[in-house]
């Protein structure tokens, strides 16, 4: 039984049109899980913030590259594959022994796509620790705690389709909820024995593990986890995956970017640990972010009507957009409250802290875009991103001081711009595509 419940229908006049009814269903559906998201985001916020403060800035410079390469193998592993089982499980989630095959073969071309990037990615790891001063000895056990804690991603992320499709919010709430605050009580405990970037990456890989394990029993229930794996789908998720390689290969990397200049060209490791800190801010568009995974790409997704998808859209992208506003007005306004919290490291950080901000709102506006083209599969056209950002990138060479965190972070800034344009112009394509058809 969830923790938090099934949402109720609506309570509405026996008068209210059929419209309306499902409209307060829809934003109860969605208050509910923003609710109990700000809640999730603000735990794993404190955790997060907890480590900053705790860490000496050495070792969580460490913290941070091992963190951002586990994600970078992650993000590697899942080339089109998301997108597959989005588009395609939005038309079997019904069928338990269908939907069964799809997440069968998810799984299977997920750990393929992992081991390849694991023997690319891992010595690259191994340079960035030993160059931002860690033993041999302890960058091996880093990568170990890695490696490990990503064999758990892997799974999780074909799984946690499974919830995704359903619309079953009450489970994706207590699944968050409870990872966030094992999370937080491992290291508040912890912090009193021993924390160090090691223990604290391998927190997050025990709550991964948990994770897991949690979402492997309620898929189990729903879904036919031994069906055998669909050649249709197969050959379906190799398309994608063809189409989308070079493209999620260069979006992977552009959106570590920040923290793969700095390593490379910083004279210090406490730049690194500054950038990483920085980026613990930007866990204020989380929220939204678990809104479009869980909720309303899978809703875009599910939407065959025209009319309804545009307004969807645009209620999406407009929510989205007002907000991102909102926080770039305040990190300008009062730098100070927000890097508060990161402690008396990081206060002097507030011009790049609004060059931080600006280039996470590029991001989530990105991230809005792309999450409802790809849940459509309007993705025809998406690899012009690379010679858009790379051009973009050449131009601002000549003007960037890689070794500074600003210089990076305005960099970063102004690379995201040709991506969210384009995003934006799949868009129109899409639904012009959908006018066609319809007409």
């Amino acid at each position: 039984m969830s923790f938090f419940g099934p949402i109720s229908p609506p309570t509405v006049s026996e008068t209210s049109t059929p419209l309306v009814r499902r409209a307060f269903y829809h934003a109860r559906v969605v208050g509910n899980f923003a609710s109990v998201q700000v809640i999730v985001q603000l735990i794993g916020f404190l955790s997060g913030i907890l480590v900053v403060r705790h860490l000496d800035q050495r070792e969580y410079a460490f913290f941070t590259i091992a963190n951002t390469m586990q994600g970078t193998i992650n993000v590697l592993a899942d080339i089109g594959i998301s997108i597959g089982m989005v588009s395609i499980g939005g038309r079997v989630w019904q069928d338990r022994n269908r939907f069964g095959q799809l997440i069968t073969t998810a799984l299977k071309l997920r750990r393929k796509l992992g081991f390849v990037a694991i023997l690319v990615i891992t010595p690259i790891l191994y340079f960035m620790l030993v160059k931002n001063g860690a033993s041999v000895p302890y960058t091996l056990l880093l990568i170990a705690v890695v490696l490990l804690g990503l064999g758990l991603q892997l799974s999780l992320g074909v799984l946690s389709v499974v919830p995704r499709l359903r619309s079953d919010v009450g489970k994706i709430q207590t699944f968050d909820f409870t990872g966030s605050v094992v999370r937080l009580l491992l290291l508040g405990g912890l912090m009193f024995v021993f924390l160090n970037a090691g223990v604290a990456v391998a927190v997050g890989s025990l709550t991964l593990l948990l994770q897991y394990w949690m979402v492997r029993r309620y898929a189990a229930k729903v879904v036919d986890l031994g069906a055998s794996e669909n050649a249709e789908d197969r050959e379906a998720m190799r398309r994608f995956i063809k189409n989308q390689a070079a493209n999620a290969v260069f979006f992977c990397l552009q959106g570590q970017i920040t923290i793969f200049l700095i390593s490379f060209f910083g004279t210090r490791a406490g730049s690194v640990a500054e950038v990483g800190a920085l980026g613990r801010l930007a866990m204020i568009f989380a929220v939204l972010s678990n809104l479009l995974t869980n909720v309303f790409a899978p809703a875009f997704a599910r939407c065959q009507n025209i009319s309804k998808l545009r307004w969807l859209y645009a209620g999406i992208v407009g929510g989205v957009a007002a907000f991102s506003l909102a926080v770039v007005g305040a990190a300008a306004l009062f730098p100070h409250a927000f890097l508060f919290v990161l402690g008396g490291k990081y206060m002097h950080l507030e011009r790049e802290l609004v060059f931080m901000v600006g280039g996470a709102v590029a991001s989530a506006l990105t991230g809005t875009f792309w999450a409802l083209n790809a849940s459509k599969a309007w993705i025809a056209g998406s690899w012009l991103y690379i010679p858009l950002t790379l051009a973009t990138q050449v131009a601002l060479i000549p003007y960037t001081d890689f070794s500074s965190v600003r210089g990076v972070l305005i960099f970063n800034l102004v690379s995201a711009v040709p991506n969210l344009l384009l995003n934006f112009v799949l868009s129109f394509r899409g639904f012009q595509s959908l006018q066609r058809v319809a007409a």
